[in-house]
């Protein structure tokens, strides 16, 4: 599901910035180089496994004999629990609802969890319920229950030790609050807000006597990540630390974070992890087996339970013009589409075969592959150029703070390498080219933070790199852009509003060419250069997605007046037009739980969306447009199952430093 989403192109890793945005009272740190730590191997034991179930988020209960967990299938995702020790699974939950992320209560007779029941039809949000567990049999005691009225944002609920409260995160056009709600329902409570920079606050956790909440406040393009308290009986939060990568847990009694530093997103990427301290000291490393997602610490604090999956994802392709998905690779590991030939005769596909990770191009009407291996030292997406000569992607050095990556070029004919930059910035946002690609042509895009300047460049395989612009540094992650030719575009948040902009060139006068109400971003170019398609979401929580268009002479004066397009899903993103500039094609969520699809979106009136897979069951999360707008190709997830896990640390995390705060 949303943890297999990865990205198809170098740019969403290198074409993004970071700058963290101020919210509480926090302290100003340099961000530190990742050091090295001893590397451990964690004890491994899996606990329950299934050929069926796809499980995720898994949790112990307080007296170590149940464990549960969340299921997803193409429209579902339910809870579950099962003996510690082995035995058959029980359902807790049913019908076509999102249900995840459980947490136990201390008493171990209740269980919160995250769930888009109480939604209205058309508009799914997820907010916190609470469903009375059994101990001794194992099964549900009663019917769940709504327990927050807002809607939630984060996947992080914690329980106070007590069992009074519930901790959230909950979001709104404007502002990220941390909320505590009476565990059996009423009025929540705010503990922190922050504004527009940070959108989700993650890694919740109580403090043992219950007077803080922990937390992790997930700022806009960014990878470093703050490790905050908040007071419960009143006052500012304040900061703590700050991590070179998002934390995935906090220790607060040991003032520590587990935090993942390879970040490699690749198919069967092995994960690493390091355990720190709140002051950024190294306390070990250790690795997981491939697939693996640790989930939430063990009660006994020693370790963390883990789910790893068995899915595959076959790539798919589906034409344009309407007729059956064909299947181009076999089903064997999660590939992933990353690139076309410029007349989309092949397609590239990144994926694994005998234990190495590796390029195939593929005849897309059938015939040999020819393949080429990945460099060991590639632990992040890339991307391959148009005449499939050259692949760029990012690697991270020891020297490098938590934003910065190398971004290197190699050459596919003899494995020659040259490094664009050691100081390429990462974060969340985008730039595209024309039609929407994650290229300018046939080069790269990269940003880099000099002092109070973001710049954005773009570099061909061989040859110097150039600057297209530079912006102000608080541009950093909080505006996509889209470059064709001298012009680039790019957006302001103004309250709840959204200024549109077009530049030419490094020095040219910002020309406003509308003013929005809701949030307009990642502005894409048609291939000509006189349209601009923007993600569009209206004011209002919980808004449809729809596409804003804007029509744009070569002068920059508007020659369309703005119009938002119906396009399928209930949240979208990746537009990527057809040669001819008459339609395009959009990615997103119909609002059901995980069901997925890529929309083709016409601008004709009268003509509605048209969903280009929507004849095929699997569940996918992300799709490549071939250039002759002839075929979308996708991975088509296939599940074969999955087991849980207990990963075993020993002391690391119980008997670490213990924090002055």
């Amino acid at each position: 599901m949303m943890g297999q989403m990865r990205v198809a192109s170098l740019c969403l890793l290198l074409a993004t910035t970071a700058v963290a945005g101020a919210g509480a009272q926090s302290a100003s740190r340099p961000q530190r180089p990742i050091s090295q730590a001893p590397i451990v191997e964690p004890r491994l034991t899996r606990l329950f496994g299934s050929d069926s179930l796809e499980m995720e988020s898994p949790v112990l209960s307080p007296d170590g004999r149940w464990i549960a967990f969340s299921t997803y299938a193409a429209e579902t995702s339910n809870l579950w629990v099962v003996p510690a020790t082995g035995g058959e699974p029980v359902q807790l939950t049913t019908g076509r609802y999102g249900d995840n992320m459980p947490t136990f209560f201390p008493s171990g007779d209740r269980i919160a969890f995250r769930s888009d029941r109480p939604s209205s039809p058309g508009n799914p949000q997820q907010y916190v319920m609470v469903m009375p567990f059994d101990p001794q049999t194992g099964r549900a005691a009663g019917t769940p229950r709504q327990v927050s009225l807002e809607s939630i944002a984060g996947q992080s609920l914690a329980v106070s030790p007590d069992g009074e409260w519930i901790a959230y995160g909950a979001r709104s056009d404007t502002a990220t609050r941390l909320m505590v709600v009476p565990s059996t329902g009423g009025t929540a409570r705010k503990l922190a807000e922050f504004g527009g920079s940070v959108v989700w606050i993650q890694n919740l956790r109580w403090s043992r006597d219950g007077g803080f909440v922990y937390f992790s406040p997930r700022r806009r393009g960014t990878e470093t990540a703050s490790i905050m308290r908040a007071p419960v009986a009143g006052g500012r939060a304040e900061e703590l630390g700050t991590m070179a990568r998002r934390p995935l847990a906090i220790v607060p009694d040991r003032g520590l974070v587990l935090q993942r530093i390879d970040q490699g997103q690749g198919p069967g990427q092995v994960p690493v992890y390091e355990i720190v301290t709140f002051g950024g000291r190294a306390v070990a490393r250790f690795a997981t087996p491939r697939n693996m997602q640790l989930s939430k610490l063990t009660p006994d604090g020693r370790g963390l339970l883990a789910s790893r999956s068995n899915l595959v994802a076959p790539i798919r392709v589906v034409p344009v013009a309407g007729g059956p998905a064909r299947q181009l690779t076999e089903a064997r590991e999660y590939d992933w589409p990353v690139g076309w030939s410029p007349d989309g005769a092949h397609v590239y596909v990144q994926t694994r075969a005998n234990g190495h990770e590796g390029i195939l191009r593929l005849p897309v009407d059938g015939g040999p592959a020819t393949q080429w291996p990945i460099p060991a030292e590639a632990k992040q997406p890339f991307a391959i150029s148009p005449d499939g000569r050259y692949f760029a992607y990012g690697l991270t050095e020891p020297a490098h703070s938590g934003d910065l990556r190398t971004l290197v070029v190699r050459r596919l004919a003899d494995g020659q390498t040259r490094v664009v930059t050691r100081a390429a910035h990462v974060g969340s946002s985008a730039v595209t080219g024309p039609g929407g690609r994650y290229r300018n042509g046939a080069e790269f895009f990269y940003f880099e933070l000099r002092g109070d300047r973001l710049e954005l460049w773009s570099t061909p395989p061989e040859g110097p790199s150039r600057l297209l612009r530079a912006f102000p540094a608080s541009y950093a992650g909080r505006t996509g852009i889209g470059v064709h030719g001298n012009r680039i575009a790019y957006t302001e948040k103004r309250g709840d509003s959204t200024a549109v902009f077009v530049a030419e060139g490094q020095n040219g006068r910002p020309h406003l060419l509308a003013t929005i109400a809701g949030k307009a971003d990642q502005p894409t170019w048609s291939h000509d250069g006189t349209w601009l398609a923007f993600d569009y979401n209206p004011p209002g929580e919980g808004s449809r997605y729809g596409v804003l268009l804007i029509g744009v002479g070569a002068n920059g004066a508007v020659t369309a007046p703005p119009r938002v397009l119906e396009a399928g899903p209930q949240w979208g993103w990746q537009i990527e037009w057809l040669p001819d500039d008459r339609a395009f094609t959009v990615f997103g969520m119909t609002g059901q739980a995980n069901q997925t699809h890529v929309f083709l979106v016409s601008l004709r009136d009268g003509e509605r969306p048209v969903a280009l897979t929507r004849d095929d069951p699997s569940t996918r999360w992300g799709y490549s447009l071939s250039p002759d707008g002839r075929y979308v190709a996708y991975p088509a997830e296939i599940p074969r199952g999955s087991s849980i896990w207990r990963v075993d640390l020993g002391d690391l995390l119980t008997g670490g430093r213990r924090t002055s705060r």
